[in-house]
């Protein structure tokens, strides 16, 4: 706890008027990348299960024995790693399917992705050129609201001056430039959920 305090991490937020407590500090590029991954599986199973739970009540009653087993087999199958899936979720990092979460980098850095032959983006990180540094919250948020600012001007024909401006203010903060293709890798994350008020 002391460590956390005197890192400046906020044991509390509020965002969009909820109220979150911090339950854990994720240390490393690796860490945060698997966490992220980690939960992108967890709620892609959780939707599965959800959509095959579905089928199998719509099920009419003339289908045959073995759809319905079948489905049930999926069901059974996905649901054993779900479960082995959360409990590794709940013993490293304290998570719940009861709150909802929000990872706050603070610290990472802006990647600009490389560019194949054909002139895509690559997503390796490893190939990515650093562009900007993160060292608290406060200033990748910052990064946020104005790319988030860019796209609504930008989307505005008769914004065009403001957007010009915004694009050139994020170039001489950040390096961003409007357009191209980055990866944001989050190298200390605090991971907050879901409090009541």
């Amino acid at each position: 706890m002391t460590k956390i305090l005197s890192h400046g991490t906020p044991q509390r937020i509020i965002r969009d008027d909820q109220s979150y407590q911090l339950v854990a500090i994720i240390e490393g590029a690796a860490s945060n990348t698997q966490f992220i991954q980690n939960l992108q599986i967890v709620g892609q199973q959780r939707r599965t299960l959800g959509e095959l739970r579905q089928k199998l009540s719509a099920l009419p009653k003339t289908a045959s024995a073995t759809e319905g087993q079948a489905i049930e087999a999926q069901i059974e199958q996905i649901n054993t790693r779900l479960t082995s899936n959360m409990e590794f979720m709940t013993k490293n990092y304290g998570y719940s399917v009861q709150h909802n979460y929000l990872l706050s980098p603070i610290q990472s850095v802006l990647l600009l992705k490389a560019l194949d032959d054909d002139g895509k983006p690559i997503e390796d990180e490893a190939k990515a050129t650093l562009v900007a540094e993160f060292h608290t919250s406060e200033s990748y948020e910052e990064l946020q609201a104005l790319r988030q600012r860019a796209l609504t001007l930008g989307a505005d024909p008769e914004k065009k001056d403001d957007f010009e401006k915004l694009k050139t203010e994020l170039n001489e903060k950040f390096g961003f430039e409007v357009g191209k293709h980055y990866l944001l890798q989050v190298r200390k994350g605090a991971l907050y959920a879901t409090v009541a008020a």
